[in-house]
């Protein structure tokens, strides 16, 4: 049996790539390789991924001794790494490619977001001449979405890059009323690491320009605060309107409680301002049958087509963005009509079926002669 490294973090803390990591893991990939898992998760909290401390520098050095292990012991075939989009994780990421590189693996690295060229174009002459280095020993390398593909311009040759959509298996319901099937307000959910890079102060500040006008509304926000200073400011801002009675914050969700709030919600706001790639909450909202309201980052655009499965608002925009809610509330059959789009897409293209067989296929093609 073919012998593949994953190496990336799992959960907790609980973000999209580690939840990504972990469907890989415990999905058929393992019935048809023989896989190994270098795990890079900093277990101290949401609060510390993407910032770096000398705490990781420590725990970089255990994995790094540990990588070195499993390469010697297993040998394997394919090495599997989630690609950083940052000047301190690429360093990172490469201190683990060559070792896997000389030991004779093929590489596939696997980028989640879409900020990899805007970051690349912003180095210094000497780190992108690196970076060419690094990534003209990679096999293949795995985007999002189509619209994605320009990550590696120049860098990957098209040929070597394969468009893998994320996954996710759901079992909450998919039936959606074109009234609120709770009390009698309409509730628009925000689910994700609350922040004002994900969009969360953008839709607070929405909140009482859709007071104006509808008052049979509430907005939910679930998962935890990133950034106390956000959480400060989003707390005096409520008061400030008297919000109180229309705003909620159900902190961290997840397994069955995660499915009841999708379950009981009728629209989903994503309005994120930081480049994205796919967000699972998106996926998991429309397998739900909500419709989205989403910003242009990422592959989002592809993933939700605009009028169809939801409707697109301006980045940073809050009036554009309660003008978007406005409407849809005053539309209650566009809710359903939308809803029931994003559930037909999700069910053709973004199940972990789906992701998985087409992961197959990817670490297939790495382990053929000349794939790279």
């Amino acid at each position: 049996m073919t012998r593949v490294l994953i190496i990336g973090p799992t959960p907790p803390p609980f973000h999209g790539v580690a939840v990504a990591v972990r469907l890989l893991l415990d999905s058929a990939l393992a019935k048809c390789f023989s896989l190994s898992h270098l795990d890079l998760a900093d277990r101290r909290g949401i609060q510390h991924v993407n910032k770096p401390d000398m705490h990781d520098v420590f725990l970089f050095v255990r994995q790094w001794l540990k990588l070195v292990g499993v390469l010697i012991n297993a040998c394997p075939v394919v090495s599997y790494l989630v690609l950083s989009q940052s000047t301190i994780g690429f360093l990172r990421d490469s201190l683990l490619i060559w070792p896997a590189y000389l030991r004779g693996s093929h590489i596939v690295l696997h980028l989640h977001g879409g900020n990899f060229q805007e970051w690349f174009l912003g180095r210094s002459w000497l780190m992108k001449t690196y970076v060419k280095v690094v990534l003209r020993h990679v096999t293949r390398a795995i985007v999002l979405g189509e619209s994605l593909k320009c990550q590696f311009e120049g860098l990957i040759d098209e040929k070597r890059i394969d468009v893998v959509s994320n996954g996710i298996e759901w079992t909450g319901s998919s039936l959606h009323a074109s009234v609120p099937p709770h009390g009698n307000r309409f509730r628009i959910l925000h689910l994700s690491t609350l922040s004002h890079l994900k969009g969360a102060l953008v839709l607070i500040q929405a909140v009482p320009l859709v007071l104006q006008q509808r008052k049979d509304v509430e907005f939910v926000f679930a998962g935890p605060w990133s950034h106390a200073e956000d959480e400060r400011w989003a707390d005096s801002f409520i008061r400030q309107h008297k919000l109180e009675s229309y705003v909620s914050f159900s902190g961290q969700v997840d397994g069955a409680q995660k499915r009841a709030l999708f379950d009981s919600s009728d629209i989903f706001v994503f309005p994120g301002v930081q480049q994205e790639g796919q967000p699972l909450v998106v996926l998991e909202a429309m397998a739900a049958g909500i419709p989205v309201i989403f910003t242009n980052r990422g592959c989002l655009r592809d993933t939700v087509p605009d009028g169809e499965a939801g409707l697109e608002v301006p980045i940073g925009d809050s009036r554009q963005l309660a003008d978007r809610i406005l409407w849809l509330l005053d539309h209650p059959e566009a809710i359903k009509t939308m809803g029931a789009c994003a559930r037909k897409r999700y069910e053709t293209l973004y199940t972990k079926a789906r992701h998985i067989e087409r992961m197959l296929e990817v670490f297939a093609l790495s382990c053929k002669k000349g794939a790279a």
